[in-house]
């Protein structure tokens, strides 16, 4: 299967760029899981579904038990993960005590031939995406102040209303919803309710 790619604008964040550049990225075509993985993996060998899933969480088992215990783990020609500290910032280390050094998170670097091999068999099978499988961009069709003007006519119908909600009123995508629904909250003009992913918003004054 060829793998699809569609051209995303670089982002200018100094607002300084005469001409908007562009940049490949793969179009995903979605997620593997465990099971995609341990299914595809016992039609190539004699080993049941069910087996591979049970030394995935015997292997997952280890690679915390080795990460926690100060082990880099390598995988193979996959690649090597190993464990990150944290702490508040400090210039001498006498300034700070063990104690307020915590694990902070795991980082995995790719071995070289598994990139190559990732590189060299892609490359054999890039395509680009049609227009309807590409990346979208929020539609211009409003400007914020009508969305806000649409949002609270909304409002006045409805008792609440999502971000997914919020998204198909105005159509703008997910990112952009978010941001502006946060932003008016911030300045007071609407409230929030509930925990992501339930969270809900509501006119100024709805008990």
């Amino acid at each position: 299967m060829a793998t699809k790619f569609d051209f995303k604008k670089s982002p200018d964040i100094n607002g300084t760029a005469d001409k908007t550049t562009l940049y490949p990225k793969i179009v995903v075509a979605g997620t593997k899981n465990l099971e995609n993985i341990a299914d595809d993996i016992a039609k190539r060998s004699g080993f049941k579904a069910g087996t591979v899933i049970g030394l995935f969480s015997d292997l997952e088992n280890l690679l915390t038990d080795y990460l926690a215990d100060g082990y880099n783990v390598k995988l193979g020609e996959i690649g090597t993960f190993s464990a990150t500290l944290t702490s508040r910032k400090v210039t001498d280390k006498k300034e700070i005590r063990s104690g307020s050094v915590h694990f902070d998170s795991v980082k995995f670097k790719p071995a070289r031939h598994f990139v190559k091999e990732v590189c060299r068999k892609g490359e054999m099978e890039l395509e680009r995406a049609d227009p309807a499988y590409g990346f979208k961009t929020s539609s211009p069709k409003h400007t914020q102040e009508e969305r806000f003007g649409m949002l609270m006519e909304y409002l006045k119908e409805y008792t609440f209303i999502t971000r997914q909600e919020y998204s198909n009123l105005t159509g703008v995508l997910k990112t952009k919803a978010a941001h502006e629904l946060r932003q008016w909250f911030m300045e007071d003009k609407i409230k929030r309710s509930g925990r992501v992913p339930h969270v809900i918003y509501m006119a100024v004054g709805t008990e």
